[in-house]
């Protein structure tokens, strides 16, 4: 397993943990393909629903911060966007055939994930919860 999830990880707001819990769960799934050798359509089906997932997350992420006035919020958006165009570009390397691509993506999904969620998302906290968010 790439990713457990502790409460180290929680940023004080239950619907935002959950959807953190979901996305290391596709990513785990991402680790145990890469690991056990499944094939890459196997690996784009997964790629689709890390995709759609972010998108919605983001989504709730953004909605608050655009509702709370988020002082961070561009940077943070940022961050967001770097992801979904990393994944946009290991999907087209998928898409051409090129092999090393899920180790690669692996370890970009972890970096990324492990500074999101210690990092990025810890600077919300305060602003969410003052705002009645938990």
């Amino acid at each position: 397993m790439a990713i457990q999830w502790n409460e180290s990880h929680s940023v004080n707001v239950k619907e935002i943990d959950e959807q953190h819990k979901t996305f290391i769960g596709i990513l785990n799934k991402i680790y145990d393909l890469v690991y056990q050798r499944i094939d890459q359509a196997e690996l784009k089906k997964i790629l689709d629903e890390l995709v759609a997932y972010a998108e919605k997350h983001f989504q709730t992420e953004e909605g608050y911060f655009d509702k709370f006035n988020y002082e961070h919020s561009e940077e943070h958006k940022k961050e967001h966007l770097k992801l979904k165009t990393q994944i946009g570009d290991f999907y087209k390397k998928l898409e051409a055939g090129e092999v090393e691509i899920s180790v690669e993506l692996l370890d970009f999904l972890e970096n990324w994930l492990v500074d999101h969620l210690d990092i990025q998302d810890k600077k919300y906290i305060k602003c969410f919860n003052e705002h009645g968010l938990f």
